[in-house]
């Protein structure tokens, strides 16, 4: 079994007797997560998974049914309850439980949908739970035992010097998670007709099931449509209009469309940075698919992983120490870009820019970090046994020693 980085962090002690959420893309792992805990703890009786209907009928025989399964009693005992907001007033549920038994169990609640989104609201959780991110597979968690580093370093550099002094993952585990995706099945599969039948029915599961399910969304087709667009669109500020004219449907329904594929975890996006930054160009996001084997083109494709190494590393890092991290994109009026900036609490933090083969650092990307107050600058690259420095706070590093 791969050791997920988030599992100390999501089921630390000092969390208290805050519920934890831990949310994520569907199918990756998130109840494997779960049912680890529950196994460590000796209550693997303690899962209920609320699609089913023998589950969602014990509830309203019995608000607090899971206490006929509790082995120990005299022992506080760990819960899963997966998928349950689907249920209506889940919140309530949720709440009422909490309030009633916290004393006596910890509750996990996992959810492939964002859990904040729901409209079947019901009573504020306020003050009784945590959110947790699980991404998919990362380089470090697939070659690795030892979980990334989560007390962050206050200086940037800190975390590259770091990682010029680990050894580097295998290039072999990297062109694996490139090929196959980070979503666990296919990726210890490693075979490319299960990545391609599972890659079909999982954008029909979540588009069909998940989307149908919970919003109000009748033509699903055009998200379909919409979603298969975008492999071709990775790395380029998105236009809602071309979109728009392209799917002949309106703009407002293209961005509502768009926000939906973020609510079920299908894409990301990030937005362009402009404060210091003379002559920016402020324009629409760019989105990233969590599944980046859909993308056929090998530039984007590998820009899209290092945006979900990134997006992976960041959500850890807010996780366990609370503070905010955000990722953007720089991009002037000579369309000039620097692929990646790492906000900390609303300051610079660290530039990052792809590329497959290793090569010198453009000079504009120079004059971006002098703009930032000569934030630290790594141009990281598939290419493997890449690790200089080649001027002060600038480094070219290869992705597997970086993110292994």
């Amino acid at each position: 079994m791969i050791k997920r980085n988030l599992y100390d962090i999501a089921f630390s002690t000092q969390w208290g007797r805050q519920m934890r959420f831990v949310t994520g893309p569907r199918q990756v792992g998130k109840t494997t997560l779960a049912r680890q805990k529950l196994r460590e703890e000796k209550s693997e009786q303690l899962y209920y998974l609320w699609d089913l209907r023998n589950v969602r009928q014990r509830y309203k025989e019995n608000e607090l049914f899971f206490t006929e399964d509790a082995m120990d009693p005299a022992k506080k005992l760990w819960i899963c309850f997966d998928e349950i907001h689907k249920m209506p007033k889940w919140k309530n549920i949720l709440k009422a439980v909490f309030d009633e038994t916290s004393d006596r169990y910890q509750f996990i609640v996992t959810g492939s949908a964002k859990l904040n989104i729901m409209k079947r609201a019901g009573d504020s959780l306020a003050g009784r739970y945590f959110t947790f991110h699980l991404m998919p597979l990362t380089l470090n968690e697939v070659h690795s035992d030892s979980s990334v580093q989560t007390d962050i370093p206050k200086f940037a550099h800190q975390f590259i010097e770091l990682a010029l002094d680990v050894a580097p993952a295998p290039q072999e585990s990297l062109e694996q998670l490139l090929k196959y995706s980070g979503f666990p099945e296919p990726f210890l599969q490693q075979s490319q007709a299960f990545h391609k039948k599972w890659a079909r029915d999982y954008i029909d599961t979540v588009i069909r099931e998940d989307i149908g399910a919970l919003t109000r969304i009748v033509d699903r087709e055009y998200i379909f449509d919409l979603y298969n667009l975008l492999p071709e669109m990775i790395g380029s500020p998105l236009s809602q209009s071309s979109l728009a004219s392209h799917l002949q449907i309106s703009p407002v329904t293209v961005k509502n469309y768009l926000r939906r594929l973020e609510d079920f975890y299908l894409t990301f996006s990030i937005r362009p940075y402009s404060k210091n930054i003379k002559r920016s160009l402020l324009k629409a996001g760019k989105y990233y698919l969590y599944d980046w084997s859909r993308i056929k083109n090998k530039g984007a494709r590998f820009e899209n992983y290092i945006a979900c190494e990134l997006n992976a590393r960041l959500s850890l890092w807010e996780d366990a120490t609370g503070d905010d991290f955000h990722l953007f994109y720089i991009r002037n009026k000579q369309k000039q870009e620097t692929d990646f900036l790492v906000v900390r609490n609303t300051e610079p933090w660290l530039l990052v820019e792809s590329k497959l083969t290793d090569g010198p650092i453009d000079r504009h990307h120079f004059e971006t970090m002098s703009a930032l107050n000569n934030v630290p600058f790594i141009q990281v690259c598939l290419e493997s046994n890449i690790a200089s420095m080649q001027k002060r706070n600038a480094y070219r590093i290869s992705a597997c020693r970086l993110f292994g």
